[in-house]
């Protein structure tokens, strides 16, 4: 017993970030996502007429947006409903800001730039949210456009009749959201991937065993990193006296 849990991400020099539930859930959403963007594109003209083809032609691609739509709009309203504490601390770790997160900003281009040339000390400024500033805006702007587009979508499909003057403003409310959602997802994959070199490693926290590298998160969460290894230390240490 004393090799497994806690005791063994500690000298692993791993934290936990992310549980299994979360892992499964966002892989779930993403693929919703993916393919209700791939459709739209293809409803919306924006593909060529042999891709179309192969994703079963306009009837079929219509039929899979429509039913993908009401669905996604189903769990945007289920799911805070089924997952409240969730939830609600997703949000509130998404939307609050604390003095200082402005000059964050500024502050980490200057620690990737040092990163980028080997510079020597190289410490990351330090925030305390499990969120850093940047990935506060872009996950409020994910959440915003992923509710518009399911609220539209719904107002499209189910009550067209209410008027063609506030149908042409909810249709160009859900095409604007639909590329801002996809300009804010190419930056979150990116980040996720592990492309930008202050983010190598990150990839696992998600699509592995939902542990990150105690550096890695020392570097993007400072002050979350600070609070997980002292809460996994305090966890080893019940497990080691038992």
């Amino acid at each position: 017993m004393r090799g497994d849990g806690p005791n063994a991400a500690r000298r692993s020099g791993l934290l936990r970030r992310h549980g299994r539930t979360v892992r499964i859930a966002h892989g779930v959403n993403a693929l919703a996502v993916i393919v209700l963007l791939v459709t739209g594109l293809a409803l919306g003209d924006r593909l060529t007429a042999g891709i179309e083809a192969l994703l079963g032609g306009h009837e079929a691609i219509n039929g899979a947006h429509r039913l993908l739509g009401l669905a996604f709009a189903v769990a945007v309203v289920g799911v805070p409903l089924v997952a409240v504490r969730r939830v609600a601390g997703l949000i509130r770790d998404v939307s609050t800001f604390r003095r200082g997160d402005g000059r964050w900003f500024p502050a980490f281009l200057s620690f990737y730039r040092q990163r980028g040339q080997g510079e020597a000390p190289c410490e990351a400024p330090f925030h305390d949210g499990r969120f850093d500033p940047a990935q506060r805006v872009a996950l409020l702007c994910i959440l915003a456009c992923c509710a518009l587009l399911a609220a539209s979508g719904v107002y499209m499909y189910w009550m067209p009749d209410w008027g063609r003057a506030l149908f042409v403003i909810v249709i160009n409310a859900h095409v604007y959201a639909a590329w801002v959602l996809m300009a804010c997802l190419v930056l979150h994959i990116a980040a996720g991937l592990g492309v930008p070199r202050t983010h190598r490693g990150l990839a696992r926290a998600m699509f592995g065993d939902g542990r990150v590298p105690v550096s890695l998160a020392r570097s993007l969460w400072p002050g979350w990193a600070r609070r997980r290894g002292a809460a996994e230390a305090a966890a080893a240490d019940r497990v080691n006296k038992t």
